[in-house]
């Protein structure tokens, strides 16, 4: 008996199963629709479909899974072998892109972004420079701290530049302790602005306009550890309160814990991004100290010297017409003009 029950259940299920769909349809009426999701693909990662509203993604390179076990350090196009070995304004112009090398996440210089996200003020600065010549641009994504790590110089650019992968890197700054440039035969760009350490201020503290306000009211600024800032606020009798990283004097600032403080510019932009309920203000007309401002630039290989001339008078078209001081605005940070012209 249960043999025949278990024939005659076999026999059924094929029949039934295709009968689903229309009950289906019975069930939901005429006006049914079908909701049908698609995976959407970015390069180097794969963020599945999703249903509802999902706040903007900000790529996080240290917490991707997928970044971590091996989707960096590959170029995003293909170079043919005939331009393999040829110099970069050559390869540029006949491929009609230029392939640059940046961080992921280096914010608001640099990262990953999805749709319509803005890619970071260094790639906008480096696409304006290629539409001039109707060129596109192509990102490589490499971690920038390894350029230090052990053995150094080498790490990102062994990974990056020194491989061919890209004709030029971001998101560095000319501090003068520049060695890895030798050993690696790069040579800095025209630096395109400069960044330092600026005097933010809210509530009780915005009377304070400078640090000779600080010093002259005993009132306490926040600032980053084992910084340069922390050096001069010690050697300058500055008082000072001091915190692991720039974002924690941001969330001090938010806690009111403190109420003035000395943060990288670009800090600014961070905490527009990541901390939109901070009520902290950049002091009205701060320049930094001379001793805490340093230059933005790119490197590129020392042998390209066309390549090199053509970015530098490029750079240099774009702060005389005031359309690198636009684009880092528009980030919500403060520009500062390059210290060495």
């Amino acid at each position: 008996m249960r043999m025949k029950i278990r024939l005659v259940l076999r026999l059924l299920l094929p029949a039934l199963l295709a009968l689903l769909p229309s009950i289906a349809v019975a069930q939901g009426g005429a006006d049914s629709e079908v909701f049908e999701l698609y995976p959407e693909y970015v390069y180097g990662r794969d963020r599945g479909p999703k249903m509802g509203y999902t706040k903007p993604e900000v790529f996080d390179p240290l917490s991707d899974k997928l970044y971590r076990s091996g989707y960096k350090n590959y170029s995003p196009i293909g170079v043919p072998v005939e331009l393999k070995k040829a110099d970069a304004m050559t390869r540029v112009e006949t491929m009609g892109a230029i392939i640059a090398c940046a961080d992921g996440w280096f914010w608001p210089f640099s990262r990953t972004a999805r749709n319509n996200e803005p890619p970071g003020l260094e790639i906008e600065i480096l696409n304006a420079i290629a539409k001039k010549r109707d060129w596109k641009v192509a990102m490589m994504w490499v971690n920038m701290a390894t350029r230090f790590g052990p053995g150094a110089p080498g790490g990102a650019y062994d990974q990056s530049i020194n491989k061919g992968s890209c004709d030029l890197v971001m998101g560095l700054t000319i501090t003068g302790d520049d060695h890895h440039n030798d050993a690696n035969a790069l040579e800095f760009t025209r630096p395109f602005m400069s960044t330092g350490f600026v005097l933010v201020t809210q509530h009780s503290a915005k009377k304070v306009k400078s640090l000779d306000d600080v010093k002259r009211l005993g009132l306490k600024v926040g600032l980053p550890a084992f910084s340069p800032m922390s050096e001069y606020a010690d050697e300058h009798g500055i008082p000072h309160e001091t915190f692991f990283q720039n974002y924690q004097v941001i969330d001090a600032l938010v806690r009111r814990q403190i109420d003035a403080g000395m943060i990288w510019s670009g800090a600014i932009s961070q905490a527009r991004l990541n901390r939109p309920e901070a009520e902290f203000e950049l002091v009205e007309g701060y320049v930094p100290i001379p001793e805490m401002r340093w230059d933005s630039a790119w490197v590129i290989k020392s042998r390209e010297k066309d390549f090199k001339k053509f970015i530098d008078e490029s750079i240099g078209e774009m702060l005389e017409s005031g359309e690198i001081k636009r684009i880092v605005e528009r980030y919500g940070m403060p520009f500062y003009p390059p210290v060495t012209q």
